[in-house]
């Protein structure tokens, strides 16, 4: 006797494992942005999501392994919305405009609330949870910093940025920058100043030409 026979009912299939998934990660992410690494336990996501902890470890073999993924997930939403899948499909776009355009799509995203309070707790976790940190880096961060480091090094081929330019410190630079801007200044930037912060960022490194030049 089949499943579909008795009650008339279907097994639980992949489209109830997949909902699992995403209410454990949107879970795991509330928990961690109002409490941190030490108020997202398994025991508390599992019940904000509805799950059996067993559930969770199917899928994820630590805490630190689920946290990095949901974050994850906020950055490659947001890189969807900035019409960016990898940066390497920019690679042969002149430099200028491309950034300008992530600068104009992606400054409202990375001026929200949320975005600035969840690279506060990421950061806040590097001392004390380096493994979330870690996993993070080499799962999210890396890939895409080296995706942007081919569309640098492809502009600095073609010229647009100076034959010594390290584009590896030049990340670095406007990473440094960016994180004092949403999180050391203490006035929270509103999309517009962020736009017009990034615009001068990008001038100074000479990533960008001067507006009208």
């Amino acid at each position: 006797m089949t499943t579909a026979e008795i009650g008339g009912k279907r097994a639980p299939g992949r489209p109830r494992s997949r909902a699992a998934e995403e209410a454990i990660l949107k879970a795991a992410l509330a928990l961690f942005l109002d409490h941190g690494v030490e108020g997202a336990s398994i025991e508390r996501i599992a019940r904000r999501a509805g799950v059996g902890k067993t559930t969770i470890y199917r899928r994820w073999s630590s805490k630190e392994e689920l946290l990095a993924q949901a974050m994850g997930r906020v950055r490659e939403n947001a890189e969807r919305d900035m019409g960016v899948t990898d940066f390497r499909d920019f690679a042969e776009m002149p430099l200028g405009p491309t950034l300008r355009l992530m600068m104009e799509t992606g400054a409202e995203l990375m001026a929200s609330d949320e975005n600035r309070k969840l690279l506060a707790r990421l950061i806040g976790s590097v001392q004390s949870h380096p493994r979330l940190m870690a996993i993070y880096w080499e799962t999210y961060l890396r890939p895409r910093r080296e995706a942007f480091g081919v569309m640098l090094d492809q502009a600095k081929a073609r010229g647009e940025l100076p034959a010594s330019a390290d584009t590896a410190m030049l990340q670095d630079m406007m990473g440094g920058a960016m994180l004092h801007r949403l999180l050391i200044d203490p006035a929270p930037p509103t999309a517009e100043d962020l736009r017009a912060y990034l615009a001068r960022l990008l001038q100074q490194l000479g990533l960008t030409e001067p507006a009208g030049g």
